[in-house]
């Protein structure tokens, strides 16, 4: 049996329990935004325009002279088969050091320990075994997904001529225990079995009694029988038995630094606002798969198994204010559609040997669509997206419809409700609740939280308005 492979895939269940999976939706995380299920479209204002809509720089308030955000912050994660706990059980279980516990035992009453003492160990072995395979299935094929996302914008509205300089970094990565050993683990045990059946049978541990299992069709695959020293012959468990288990963990950041700019044309309740997001995407793939015969998670990062790719992008929106306090926004986000390769060394190859494509991470146009209405103590917003957005990992795609809600305490204090439905799959709608305080009107502090059953996120906002 294959000990350091047992070791090898724990620490890659381990990994996998603090990593995520990775999808590219619309939705940012600024918390008035995440607050309101994700609608900004229509709603945002100078800070969030280069998220959302660059022509909100333009359809601004009169007064509105000058933002900063400094920070903006968020994390998600999404848990859709309940993988973290399955790998809290299989921790508090302690089935792998009971198993090495029994090997261990095993190990030392092979030579001098009486035949009865070997048979309980061999058993105990076997059936510490077949527990093991049961609960390393329990983590198979159970992705677990998360994301982290940070920014800055100044922000200069205006409805002759807006503009923001932004920053912003959004990262994602995932990782799925492909158990693939179910079979083999059967096979030892059967292995074990006969062993166990052949030694319990002997008078004494000698060539004569364990010569058969030298033939046996399965025990050679296992164990070594060791018959070259007549007065000791031992069976010893194979460590070279390969198993084909694995943990596959793929990763993407994308940063962007860009300039939201944003005029209005026409005049009067004919007035539309256009803006224009010229931007420099870096984008970061890591595609990494660790063999249990020879991979380690420890290399995960390593430029084997990364790829990396500089481009220049744009976003494109609409916006128009009506008399009446309602508000619509269009938007085109990544106008220009990229490609990126996943890039890695095969499994269990050398460093430094030649990668290959195991994937494409797709950064196509995103179109969505914004409505919102407001007055002096509240907001609505609802937003649909128009396109699907495709996933970058082990999830599906995704394509959302925004509800949100905001009540606002004479511009001091601000309590927000919102729902996103995703009707690619119904298991990520989440609602979502958010506060801001805004002291004077130029603190703003703004917090949010979202999730359901398996989803859970935050977001964070520190900023200056004047």
């Amino acid at each position: 049996m294959k000990q350091k492979s047992i070791r090898i895939v724990i620490a890659s269940a381990l990994l996998a329990s603090t990593s995520a999976a990775l999808a590219l939706p619309f939705n940012s995380f600024d918390p008035r935004s995440m607050a309101m299920g994700g609608a900004g479209v229509a709603v945002g204002d100078s800070s969030t325009a280069p998220f959302f809509n660059p022509a909100l720089l333009t359809i601004t308030h009169e007064d509105d002279l000058f933002s900063l955000d400094l920070p903006i912050i968020g994390a998600r994660i999404y848990d859709p088969d309940d993988f973290e706990t399955s790998v809290d059980d299989f921790q508090n279980g302690g089935f792998v050091d009971d198993l090495q516990a029994k090997i261990d035992t095993y190990n030392a009453v092979k030579i001098a320990g009486t035949i009865p003492q070997i048979s309980t160990a061999l058993t105990a072995v076997t059936n510490d075994t077949s527990a093991l395979s049961t609960e390393f299935a329990k983590l198979s094929d159970k992705p677990i997904q998360g994301e982290l996302g940070a920014g800055i914008v100044i922000g200069i509205p205006s409805k002759s001529f807006g503009s923001a300089l932004y920053a912003t970094g959004w990262g994602a990565m995932g990782g799925e225990i492909k158990y693939r050993d179910d079979q083999t683990l059967q096979d030892f045990v059967t292995a074990s079995n006969t062993v166990n059946t052949t030694v319990s049978a002997c008078a004494v541990i000698d060539v004569a009694c364990l010569t058969p299992l030298a033939s046996d069709p399965l025990v050679p695959t296992y164990f070594t029988v060791n018959l070259s020293v007549p007065s000791s012959p031992t069976v010893d468990f194979n460590t070279n038995t390969n198993l084909a288990s694995s943990v596959n963990i793929r990763g993407v950041v994308l940063s962007e630094v860009g300039v939201a700019l944003s005029t209005e044309f026409g005049a009067g309740s004919s007035a539309w606002g256009f803006g224009i997001t010229p931007k420099v995407v870096r984008a970061t793939l890591l595609d990494y798969t660790a063999d249990v015969n020879s991979g380690d998670t420890g290399n995960a990062t390593d430029s084997d198994y990364t790829a990396k790719y500089t481009s220049v992008n744009f976003d494109l929106g609409l916006a128009k204010d009506y008399a009446n306090g309602w508000r619509t926004g269009f938007v085109v986000k990544n106008v220009l559609p990229r490609s990126f390769d996943f890039k890695s060394i095969a499994p269990g190859a050398l460093p430094g040997s030649a990668q290959l494509t195991t994937g494409t991470l797709n950064l196509k146009a995103q179109a969505r669509v914004g409505v919102s209405h407001s007055n002096d103590w509240s907001t609505v917003a609802l937003d649909v997206d128009l396109t699907n957005n495709d996933p970058a990992g082990f999830e599906d795609p995704s394509k959302y419809v925004a509800l949100g809600a905001e009540l606002d305490a004479w511009g001091w204090a601000q309590l927000r409700l919102g729902y996103r439905a995703d009707v690619k799959n119904s298991d990520r709608n989440v609602a979502s609740v958010g506060v801001g305080i805004s002291p004077f009107g130029v603190v703003h502090i703004d917090l949010a939280a979202s999730g359901n059953a398996d989803e859970v996120g935050g977001s964070a906002r520190l900023a200056f308005t004047f």
